[in-house]
């Protein structure tokens, strides 16, 4: 129960802290209808400079906001813009509204893994000049997205190269469900949880068809038990990974203001 608490408070405190300001110019706002939802979704895409005026193509990375936020808090609050602004490089944030990024297991209506892996990729590679291959294509995501990262990328590993979780939530479906999220992904141990788990899918990940793995988390946060149990997870199936843990980081966006650089460079890196 002390868990759930701090846990909550970290959320509370995260949706709290999003300002609204100009976003940077080469950001877009669009809305894509959702089959998998019924209903339009809100997108935001950050396209590389010089989109407009090239042929070429460009990998994909499917950007995650945390719970309270939407497909506008990356841009917003982090120097996302500037990061990528040298890079060659599509940049997709989804609003998921509170989904966690699964298909809800009480509200049939809810898919939110579906509106992920197939209508947004699909959209994504029919709207933009994208590279439409697994190895031009990573997701990652902050607290909330970060479970959704992890899970979509563990669980879809043929249609990803690159996952990121920073502060992931990564135990909802694994040993953390309580009543709280009991609607949302099952009771502990049912099918259904274990369907929403990124623990059981990194048992079932391939070593040799591994996506490349950056996990980071504040040694402050509350989920950084859950985030050193994937770690070791992870180590113990020989699945290659890279950890960073800060010790007096908590669950803030200069962390992950900081940690999307990181991940972006390792990108640039694996797609030069």
């Amino acid at each position: 129960m002390r868990f759930l608490l701090v846990l909550t408070a970290a959320f509370a405190l995260q949706a709290a802290e999003v300002k609204k300001s100009p976003v940077g110019k080469n950001v877009a706002d669009y809305k894509m209808q959702s089959a998998a939802l019924g209903e339009e979704r809100r997108v935001s895409v950050l396209l590389p400079a010089g989109y407009e005026t090239s042929t070429r193509r460009y990998p994909v990375l499917y950007l995650l906001h945390g719970l309270g936020d939407d497909n506008t808090a990356w841009t917003m609050m982090t120097n996302l813009s500037g990061f990528a602004a040298k890079m060659d490089i599509i940049i997709v944030m989804p609003d998921a509204a509170r989904s966690f990024y699964v298909n809800s297991v009480s509200e049939p209506k809810a898919k939110f893994e579906d509106f992920i892996v197939k209508d947004l990729m699909a959209w994504t590679d029919e709207t933009f000049r994208t590279i439409p291959l697994r190895r031009a294509r990573a997701i990652a995501g902050l607290s909330m997205g970060g479970y959704g990262a992890a899970l979509i990328g563990t669980k879809h590993y043929k249609r990803y190269a690159a996952i990121g979780a920073f502060s992931g939530v990564v135990a909802l479906g694994h040993n953390m469900v309580g009543d709280r999220f009991k609607s949302l992904v099952g009771a502990n141990g049912s099918p259904e949880a274990l369907d929403r788990s990124v623990f059981n899918f990194t048992e079932k990940l391939p070593v040799a068809d591994a996506p490349l793995i950056y996990i980071a988390c504040g040694g402050q946060d509350g989920l950084v038990t859950q985030n050193r149990d994937w770690v070791k997870l992870l180590s113990e199936k020989k699945i290659p990974y890279e950890y960073r843990e800060v010790s007096v980081k908590a669950h803030t966006w200069d962390f992950w203001d900081d940690n999307i650089q990181i991940f972006l460079h390792m990108l640039d890196k694996q797609w030069r």
